[in-house]
């Protein structure tokens, strides 16, 4: 029961409530920290990885990664308490 479970969650994982989004990287890490060290569970999301990096970085563009944190909706409120 336990690996369909895994299986299920892999795919429709519970925490779906986004709580912080960033561009800065060392943001990201502190808020990530913030949130383990409160006791969070907590997913990320990293957009924009090595492929349009590197595309962005042969045209002369800026070089942008999302970084998006995600918790459960019952732990939203502890999860921004913890972050602010």
């Amino acid at each position: 029961m336990s690996l369909l479970k895994g299986i299920w969650h892999f795919f429709i994982p519970r925490e779906r409530t986004l709580v912080y989004t960033t561009f800065d990287q060392g943001q990201y890490f502190k808020v990530k920290g913030l949130l383990t060290a409160a006791g969070v569970r907590h997913r990320s999301r990293i957009n924009g990885g090595m492929k349009a990096t590197t595309q962005r970085a042969n045209y002369g563009g800026k070089a942008t990664v999302q970084h998006d944190l995600y918790v459960r909706k019952e732990d939203e409120h502890r999860a921004l308490k913890a972050i602010h």
